[in-house]
């Protein structure tokens, strides 16, 4: 199922999904911490960790783009509005800044960038897999050069 299916009729359950995204960050620097870790564990869950936060970025990414869609449908309509029923000519840069101020606009505006915020948090998680695999791969080249210098 699209996650956008998941927020339902008129986006009643966006804060259901913004908890679920946020409880599955409660565990990430357990997850990302290889500190008394065997390097064989650290280097085995390490694909499994990436690929289920890299799986929530994207879903975020899905709602991100859709909320930024919804906001500028608002931002359109307003624009509409603005230029056919008010009284009087404003010039584009007027009219921005009447919108900026629009309940309706802010309202939209307000939960892309909820729904911005976690994915932002997504996408800093994933970044720093990406550094523990690099991490990860360097204490592994490391061990199999100090074996290659072992002694028989």
């Amino acid at each position: 199922m699209s996650i956008i299916a998941e927020l339902g009729e008129g986006n009643k359950n966006l804060l259901n999904l913004i908890e679920r995204y946020e409880t599955a960050l409660e565990d990430v620097e357990e997850n990302l911490g290889i500190k008394g870790k065997k390097l064989e564990l650290a280097n085995s869950e390490h694909p499994g960790w990436q690929s289920y936060y890299d799986e929530r970025r994207i879903e975020l990414h899905t709602l991100v783009k859709y909320f930024e869609m919804q906001t500028n449908k608002v931002r359109g309509k307003l624009f509409r509005d603005y230029t056919e029923n008010y009284s009087r000519v404003l010039a584009d840069r007027a009219i921005d800044k009447y919108i900026d101020k629009e309940d309706a606009y802010l309202k939209a505006y307000g939960l892309y960038l909820e729904v911005k915020e976690i994915h932002d948090q997504y996408v800093r998680v994933v970044e720093a897999f990406r550094s523990r695999g690099f991490a990860l791969n360097n204490i592994t080249k490391i061990r199999v050069a100090a074996m290659e210098d072992a002694t028989i």
